[in-house]
């Protein structure tokens, strides 16, 4: 028994439709990576570095993301302690008057050792900075100077939600 040449032709149709409709998802997937590998990326943030005498201090601008991109701050470590009784807490905002209300405080480092250095981890998503937010910092430090380095993932604000879940 032969199978009608219209049935043959309609098959091999559908078929083609259907791998090309999955060539087209195919493409699609892989240019939505490509585009969230260039939007999302580990970045080398700039040092900070500050007196024990500047506290309050804000890193200020070109510290922190510029507008339609955030952080996503991995690891923040300061040296610098010279005395047990040193600490230094972070704060988010862009002016000293940020570093001091309580709602902005995020962590307070101290070291047990004179000359130690202090690393706080906040998570993947436990310390995002926004576009024009910046770190300040406030404390009681007897030394110094401090020097702050920062580990950030930079993720554009159309990304933001996506790295959220």
């Amino acid at each position: 028994m032969t199978t009608p040449p219209e049935l043959e032709i309609n098959f091999a149709a559908q078929v083609s439709a259907s791998i090309d409709g999955l060539v087209t998802e195919l493409k699609t997937e892989r240019r939505r990576k490509e585009n969230l590998a260039a939007d999302v990326a580990y970045i080398e943030a700039p040092p900070i570095t500050f007196a024990a005498n500047a506290l309050p201090v804000a890193a200020g601008s070109g510290w922190g993301p510029n507008t339609g991109f955030n952080w996503a701050v991995q690891r923040i470590t300061i040296s610098g302690f010279g005395a047990l009784t040193d600490y230094i807490t972070v704060y988010r905002g862009t002016t000293t008057a940020h570093a001091g209300a309580g709602q902005n405080a995020l962590y307070t480092f101290q070291e047990a050792v004179a000359g130690g250095v202090a690393t706080w981890h906040p998570g993947r998503t436990g310390f995002i900075l926004k576009g024009q937010e910046s770190i300040a910092f406030n404390g009681a430090a007897t030394v110094g100077p401090f020097l702050v380095s920062v580990d950030v993932i930079q993720l554009t604000d159309a990304n933001l939600p996506y790295f959220l879940l």
